[in-house]
């Protein structure tokens, strides 16, 4: 299976990141193809692992001289965790 970035290749692309398997993969995969991007990612603070996710997108981040865009949000208090995740998002 061949991918093919060529749509995206003359554009200014922002990859969301999470650290896990698929979008590390899709990093890996923008990379090699030589697409333009950087990385989002927001850190909700509710599960311990999101400041290990943080941290490995920010060496991601200098290893690979990407810019990141990080947005930091408690949503500890909220009712409605999955509407109040996607009106950040």
């Amino acid at each position: 299976m061949v991918l093919d970035f060529s749509k995206i290749k003359n554009s200014k692309n922002l990859l969301a990141f999470s650290g896990g398997v698929d979008s590390t993969a899709l990093f890996f995969l923008l990379l090699n193809s030589k697409t333009p991007f950087d990385l989002a990612i927001v850190n909700y603070n509710i599960r311990d692992q999101s400041k290990d996710e943080v941290k490995h997108a920010l060496e991601i981040e200098k290893k690979y001289d990407k810019k990141i865009y990080l947005k930091e949000q408690d949503l500890s208090s909220t009712s409605n965790f999955e509407k109040t995740a996607r009106d950040i998002r």
